[in-house]
């Protein structure tokens, strides 16, 4: 059953009145093997089931160097977990990653199917075309040689010789 929001005269549809669908990024640190990380990951998906969110997607982006050092670990792995919770749920949620002990970082946010993906973040080939361009984007113009300095007074000599020119032409 849809509901029906109007708000400054614009018809909004709620496919469900209380389930929100959200996006769960987490940081786990580098130091933990591929089998850890797996296993820390079962264990954070089994725990947000427990609390009663269903789970839509749970994808590891990769290992990434992060922005700056969190408790002395400069690489973690992302984790992406996408589900659909009710929002007094997510006090719980957070409360829960904010509390365990092997997540560096968390964000929760609402998901938006517009957005870029995430995984761009992983692939190094689609980070070296983003600086790339904006490398390019923000190069500064070419210089333009200039000869040697002038004194004031060559140059007072070359504007009076440039006004001759001209008056000379009209």
């Amino acid at each position: 059953m849809l509901q029906t929001c109007h708000l400054y005269d614009a018809m909004i549809l709620y496919p469900h009145p209380m389930a929100n669908k959200y996006e769960l990024l987490y940081t786990l640190p580098a130091k933990y093997t591929e089998e850890e990380v797996n296993a820390i990951k079962a264990s954070i998906t089994a725990e947000l089931t427990k609390l009663g969110i269903s789970i839509s997607r749970n994808d590891e982006v990769g290992k990434i160097k992060l922005g700056y050092p969190m408790k002395h670990v400069r690489h973690g792995h992302y984790v992406l977990v996408v589900f659909e919770a009710e929002a007094p749920m997510l006090a719980k949620i957070n409360e829960f990653l904010r509390l365990h002990n092997e997540i560096l970082r968390h964000q929760v946010v609402h998901f938006d199917p517009l957005a870029r993906p995430i995984s761009m973040l992983a692939d190094p080939e689609a980070r070296l075309e983003r600086r790339e361009t904006a490398a390019v984007a923000s190069a500064p113009a070419p210089r333009v040689e200039t000869g040697p300095a002038l004194t004031p007074e060559e140059l007072d000599k070359r504007l009076s010789a440039l006004e001759e020119d001209i008056t000379k032409a009209l």
